[in-house]
């Protein structure tokens, strides 16, 4: 969209990018000009200090200073230190560590080893870095195939002699990807961490520097080797906690500390000033002579489906032609079966189809929709007769089911319901302890 003419009139001679103060309502704002996107044609975009993007309806303008139009100077290169380990990273979108380009108003990966260094000059020290972008993508858009590439590019740089490996990743699909990491590249001689941002990098109240401080220090001063997610642990800058890749889930849309653990502790916590607090000893230690297996199958034709009151059996055999399918069922593990008026009659439908489709080949898992606790398909009569009719109980999260059946489809076709009962990296927790609930 353009300007009004009015508007035009007022930004004269500001351009994007331009600092600029405006006088509106009442009140003085000043930020930087923004392009121009939608809304009315009498408003103009400002990015303020705090980085929040407003729309506002000018009455004056004024240029505070000019955008530069050089680009600055790249940072001098480091020399690579032999007496510090090798920390790759991979950068594959969301917020964390990207700059914002005023010009466009949008976001772009600053990824030269110096620039995150400049950026985060807490880190320059702690190891040698090797950084690139592997995708550019908010994580909602992220795919099956990503995953493959993913798990394939971590293995080599493992290959060429990382002491370890960061992924910058988006929050909203972290903990599928990392979960995916986790069964495709198991027997990992190195810690393989994910780490994302919920605040973009130009807020005050940013978590990227301080997410990337920790994960590094984790990297580097740990004795750990397997996949984590580095997150806040607390709503304050105190420290982070790293998650079990494969028992984790997003519980907040917004707060830092939105990744907690589900029905386990965290492998650790990372403190802003650098010390390291190992709190679980069931894990792969470091081992550089260790060689990662790399089974980056995965089988698409695989859903995720929640249970609901409504649930229709229509909705089930739209995936007649699907492979493997995972329920997230009510309580224990429960989906409605039972018939037991007139409005419930359509019920006994729900169990002849599933009846019909595990006895024709479709792998169907049931998870619970309750972040926390097992799964027990024993207790009520509806999950006896779930099971009698095919569905087999599964104790893990939904993202780690989900991810782990695409995996096991494609890796071990003939040993589906085999590889799914049988724990391989955590996802099945052996035993719930109270204290680890809400943690």
């Amino acid at each position: 969209m353009d300007y009004s003419a009015k508007t035009k009139k007022l930004v004269g001679k500001a351009s994007v990018g331009d600092r600029i103060a405006v006088r509106a309502g009442g009140g003085k704002y000043e930020g930087f000009l923004m392009p121009k996107h939608s809304g009315s044609p009498d408003t103009i975009s400002l990015k303020l200090e705090s980085g929040y993007d407003i729309g506002i309806r000018p009455e004056k303008i004024s240029v505070v200073k000019k955008a530069k139009n050089a680009e600055p100077e790249p940072p001098p290169k480091h020399a690579h230190d032999p007496s510090k380990p090798v920390i790759s990273i991979l950068h594959t979108g969301g917020t964390i560590a990207s700059k914002v380009d005023y010009k466009t108003g949008s976001a772009f990966p600053a990824f030269e080893p110096e620039e995150l260094t400049n950026a985060v000059p807490e880190i320059k020290d702690l190891a040698n870095f090797r950084a690139s972008v592997l995708f550019q993508m908010l994580s909602e858009d992220m795919e099956p195939d990503h995953w493959v590439v993913m798990a394939r590019r971590i293995s080599e740089e493992i290959e060429k002699g990382s002491d370890g490996v960061i992924i910058f990743h988006g929050t909203d699909t972290m903990s599928y990807s990392a979960a995916a990491v986790s069964f495709m590249l198991q027997n990992l001689p190195v810690p393989v961490i994910f780490v994302g941002a919920q605040r973009s990098a130009d807020r005050g109240s940013s978590d990227a520097a301080m997410n990337i401080i920790c994960a590094v220090n984790f990297a580097v001063k740990s004795d750990f080797a397997g996949v984590g997610i580095c997150m806040h642990g607390s709503a304050s800058d105190n420290y982070c906690i790293i998650n079990p890749a494969v028992n984790v889930k997003k519980m907040h849309t917004s707060r830092r500390d939105a990744f907690r653990p589900v029905d386990v502790k965290p492998y650790a916590k990372a403190n802003y000033n650098g010390s390291v607090e190992i709190l679980r000893s069931d894990y792969l230690r470091k081992d550089k002579k260790r060689k990662p297996v790399l089974r980056n199958g995965f089988e698409k034709k695989i859903t995720l489906l929640k249970i609901r009151p409504g649930f229709n059996f229509r909705e089930l055999e739209l995936y007649k032609g699907y492979k493997g399918i995972i329920l997230e069922g009510t309580g224990l593990g429960n989906a409605p079966v039972s018939v037991l008026d007139e409005f419930t009659k359509h019920h006994a439908k729900l169990l002849d189809s599933i009846e019909k489709m595990c006895a024709g080949g479709v792998k169907i898992f049931m998870v619970s929709q309750c972040p926390y606790g097992r799964v027990n398909m024993n207790v009520y009569s509806t999950g006896k007769l779930l099971q009698k009719a095919g569905i087999v109980p599964l104790r893990m999260t939904p993202e780690a089911a989900y991810v782990k059946l695409g995996w096991a489809l494609a890796n071990f076709p003939k040993q589906v319901e085999e590889i799914m009962l049988e724990n391989f990296c955590g996802e099945i927790v052996e035993n719930i302890k109270d204290d680890t609930f809400l943690i």
